[in-house]
């Protein structure tokens, strides 16, 4: 029984240790705060020998980033409900798909996936780095035209995409007259759509992206098709024509 009292006294010193010591350390911590000053980081904050070591990796990095790999012929933005970039990007997923499945309908990925203009001139490395930095790599996916539908309309709902072998009209927050390279489509027909492993899972509110029935993967990011493409194609063009529509 004393053994017993006395562990419980033991246990009650330490735990009232415990509370004490964690008590001063909170005071101590709101004291300490209210002396802080915030430091701005910006340029003048400078390590000499951190700047030293990683000065090579960095010109190494730059080198590789500045080639150049081929020019556009204007600037072409970013925009909704399409704009001439968002139309290019979806050109570019498209003919990498049919390398691998010339039976390939469509392409589609998030607007938000592009990061930045492509600016009229040289295009480097970094340039492509720059417009598509995400990780996202390169599926084709397969629909029923129940499906299609259901993605058309929540591209509707989201005021528009990036898209290539669809057409539709945005009316109110509901698409009409949906083509499939210029053909109505077929509630009965497989649609094949190359997308990225991100939007696969029906993230950014492409929430039908999810529904498919069978996937083949590229094993290409969105970065490297566009990089491929540039070895083909040079000389970089606007495309014009238009694929979704506000009425």
């Amino acid at each position: 029984m004393k053994k017993i009292i006395t562990t419980f006294i033991i246990i009650a010193i330490v735990v009232s240790f415990t509370m004490l010591h964690n008590k001063k350390q909170e005071t101590l911590s709101e004291s300490t705060i209210s002396q802080i000053s915030l430091i701005e980081v910006d340029g003048s904050l400078q390590n000499n020998a951190m700047a030293s070591l990683i000065a090579p990796y960095k010109a190494q990095k730059d080198s590789a980033m500045n080639i150049i790999v081929g020019q556009a012929t204007e600037t072409m933005s970013v925009d909704k409900p399409e704009s001439s970039l968002t139309r290019l990007i979806a050109d570019i997923l498209l003919a990498e798909a049919r390398k691998v499945d010339p039976e390939a309908h469509m392409a589609v990925t998030n607007i938000g996936g592009i990061r930045r203009p492509l600016f009229q001139g040289n295009i480097t490395i970094g340039d492509v780095y720059e417009i598509l930095p995400f990780d996202n790599s390169l599926l084709i996916l397969e629909y029923k035209g129940s499906d299609i539908i259901a993605l058309a309309n929540a591209i509707a709902t989201k005021g528009g995409e990036s898209v290539a072998g669809i057409t539709l009209d945005i009316v109110g927050n509901k698409a009409e007259n949906i083509k499939i390279n210029g053909q109505p489509i077929d509630s009965t027909q497989t649609y094949k759509v190359v997308t990225t492993d991100y939007l696969s899972w029906g993230n950014d509110q492409l929430t039908p992206l999810a529904n498919y029935t069978n996937s083949t993967p590229l094993n290409l990011m969105m970065r490297d098709a566009m990089l491929n493409y540039l070895k083909d194609n040079k000389i970089l063009y606007a495309p014009n024509d238009k694929r979704i529509l506000l009425k």
